[in-house]
């Protein structure tokens, strides 16, 4: 059905009259609400963008019959130009560190009320366009230049939907976006289609590759969710990880617990790095400090660790043991690290971990105590 039509199936037998919906609302005399979906890290569990959706009448519908009427009259340019506005004024209570997205036919970017609009807004900062209309643009080339500007003011650039209809990898790699959002027909069931999990991992590949992001939309399941997470994508979207709303949601409970989970296990060791005295034998760990250290690192004449001095806690003298050392870097994950730990002769299972810059450098140690408390 042409929007046309749909516009004169919705004025007849008295069904809604769009039409004269999409008039008053142009004409200042009704004003559509904005609701406001969370984007969430799913690698630290936390919101970090809302995507802003146009409500309308009593009930707060979504806008595709308003959109089709407006069309159907010539005025969808004036409407969309009307919501970008009321967006652009909402950014003055955006939650701190957020960004937000805003829905643009890309059609409309090539001139009139809605360049117009987002040319006089002036800086752009955390703002992010997002592409949707699902028809073949003629003149990338001029659309290209549209988006040059936008980034000049500060502003950022989504393609909504890649996966189906004008969206494919040729607008990618074309316009560049920042972030690419898988279209949600390729993320249901993803835990249950192998071919869809081929699908999201090539495109999370393919966006890294030139420079961009990918965000799964329609995120509502928890098996979906946690296939994202060993696909590693980045950024998601949908009912599981937070409804639209009149106001700024966070991320509901039970995905809170599952990224939380996550977070922990990939966080890296680095954080829990703990800094440890060197001495250059033995004899020497008692002249450390006041207090006999717990952990002393037995260093070469160039530095290099050679071995590791632990405290006997049970004895009431300064005596200890000698013990062979296990070396991993900073930015391995607390899970990894752990594994590792626990892959050492039963006699060492418990000593700390040696924790290495990447220039070689020693950061201090790492115990098992630490890592199994984070993970828990």
């Amino acid at each position: 059905m042409t929007p046309a039509q749909t516009t004169r199936a919705l004025t007849t037998d008295g069904s809604p009259n769009y039409v004269l919906d999409v008039k008053k609302i142009l004409a200042g005399m009704a004003e559509p609400r904005l609701a406001y979906q969370p984007v969430v890290d799913l690698d630290r569990g936390v919101v970090v963008g809302y995507e802003a959706l146009a409500r309308f009448g009593s009930g707060h519908r979504t806008p595709g019959a308003w959109f089709a009427a407006a069309d159907g009259i010539g005025r969808l340019a004036e409407l969309e130009s009307l919501l970008l506005q009321q967006a652009l004024d909402s950014r003055t209570a955006l939650p701190p560190d957020c960004w937000l997205s805003i829905n643009v036919s890309p059609k409309l970017l090539l001139g009139g009320p809605v360049w117009s609009t987002l040319t006089a807004a002036g800086d752009l900062t955390g703002v992010v366009l997002e592409l949707t209309e699902h028809q073949h643009v003629d003149n990338l080339s001029r659309l290209r230049r549209r988006l040059d500007t936008v980034r000049e003011a500060g502003g950022l650039l989504a393609l909504d939907d890649v996966g189906a209809g004008w969206s494919g990898l040729r607008q990618v790699v074309e316009l560049r976006p920042e972030i690419v959002k898988i279209d949600r027909s390729l993320v249901a069931r993803l835990h249950e289609d192998p071919a869809r999990m081929a699908v999201a991992e090539l495109l999370s590949a393919f966006t890294e590759r030139v420079g961009g992001a990918l965000l799964a939309e329609g995120v509502e399941q928890l098996d979906e969710l946690s296939t994202l997470l060993s696909l590693d994508v980045h950024l998601g979207q949908g009912y599981l990880l937070g409804r639209p709303q009149f106001g700024w949601a966070q991320v509901p409970p039970e995905a809170a617990t599952m990224l939380a989970t996550r977070s922990r296990a990939e966080r890296q060791v680095g954080s829990l790095v703990v800094a440890v005295p060197a001495a250059p034998n033995v004899a020497a760990v008692g002249f450390l400090a006041d207090h006999l250290p717990d952990v002393a690192l037995l260093v070469d004449s160039s530095h290099a660790v050679e071995s590791m001095w632990l405290r006997n806690t049970a004895g009431t003298g300064p005596s200890g043991w000698t013990r062979p050392v296990t070396s991993i870097p900073t930015a391995t994950t607390l899970r990894a690290a752990l594994c590792r730990g626990m892959e050492r002769p039963e006699r060492y299972r418990l000593d700390p971990l040696i924790c290495t810059q990447p220039d070689g450098s020693v950061a201090g140690v790492v115990t098992i105590d630490a890592l199994v408390t984070a993970l828990v």
